[in-house]
């Protein structure tokens, strides 16, 4: 496995230059703010769900429940985990407290576990991989909707656990449940898969289209040089100890070796880009949010594949 491959830094640059795309775009007037709704719908209610149904139907590596309970807790326990890390460094950082740190801590905790961990991972992995790694990233989803919301938000728990019935849980259990019941290489089950497929590739360059566009309505007030205390406070989250930690319970408490190469991907990754849009709904500090992910994208290019690579030698896979 090469991590300074020519597939890897392609999947870094092709996230940089969509999201240079969605900003031109916006900037030459042919979307505006009014087309980010129904362009997050889309993505939310067909693309994901979509892809998530073409990657686990059928996927050999998701046999049992068993297995994507590992899956989907591994997703869960990262973000929870990372959400814990980012709130103590925030107050170590001295990031100011209430607002400004609660969304530093929800923004540090998500890694970029979609736009950026899916290319990557198809680029280093088979398909099928990739398969693992969707399971996972709905146990992320579950995540960030019910413990990252109430953390932002200040929402009960209990309101968070009713935004699970969304249509990517959906869209897995019930791929998982054609999967456990032997139907995954059915003829109607395989053209459903790869309508799917064909649908779920739009997820990930429209998802960032979108995040460029709204890029280009808030970048204009965001100065790289100010707010010292949350951009070293992101680099430690998640240039420091969570890659750490993440690998560290790879290389310890995992055996299942394709849950052990997903593990690698996102412990390099950066913080999610799409992290901002969520903080702006619920009112959090946009511009927090906004600093943590264009911090950690800017190092991107040199240390995640710097990561990948102690990872993969750490955890032997070749």
């Amino acid at each position: 496995m090469n991590v300074f491959s020519a597939d890897v830094a392609l999947a870094i640059t092709r996230l940089g230059l969509l999201i240079l795309l969605g900003w031109f775009m916006a900037r030459q007037g042919w979307v505006g703010a009014h087309a980010r709704q129904p362009l997050m719908r889309m993505i939310i209610w067909v693309f994901f769900p979509a892809m998530i149904f073409s990657r686990v139907s059928g996927n050999p590596l998701i046999a049992s429940g068993s297995q994507a309970l590992l899956y989907l807790g591994a997703g869960f326990l990262m973000i929870v985990t990372g959400y814990a890390v980012a709130t103590l460094i925030g107050s170590v950082f001295k990031v100011p407290a209430g607002t400004a740190r609660r969304t530093f801590a929800f923004s540090a905790g998500v890694n970029n576990f979609g736009y950026l961990g899916i290319p990557v991972t198809a680029a280093l992995f088979d398909h099928d991989v990739i398969g693992v790694l969707l399971v996972h990233n709905v146990g992320v989803e579950a995540a960030i909707w019910t413990v990252g919301i109430a953390m932002l938000s200040g929402e009960s728990l209990r309101k968070g656990l009713k935004k699970l019935f969304q249509p990517m849980t959906i869209a897995l259990f019930v791929a998982l449940a054609i999967n456990f019941a032997g139907f995954g290489k059915s003829a109607p089950i395989v053209f459903a898969s790869d309508l799917c497929h064909v649908i779920g590739e739009c997820a990930i360059p429209i998802g960032t289209l979108l995040t460029g566009i709204y890029l280009h309505e808030i970048i204009k007030d965001f100065r790289l040089a100010a707010d010292a205390p949350v951009s070293f406070g992101v680099m430690a989250v998640r240039w420091l100890v969570m890659p750490l930690l993440v690998l560290a319970a790879a290389g310890f408490l995992v055996t299942d070796e394709s849950l052990r190469k997903v593990m690698l991907v996102q412990a390099a990754m950066p913080c999610g880009i799409f992290t901002f849009l969520i903080v702006e709904m619920f009112k959090g500090e946009v511009m927090v949010s906004l600093r943590c992910s264009v911090i950690t994208m800017l190092c991107c290019p040199l240390v995640t594949p710097l990561w990948l690579y102690l990872g993969a030698r750490w955890l032997g896979l070749s």
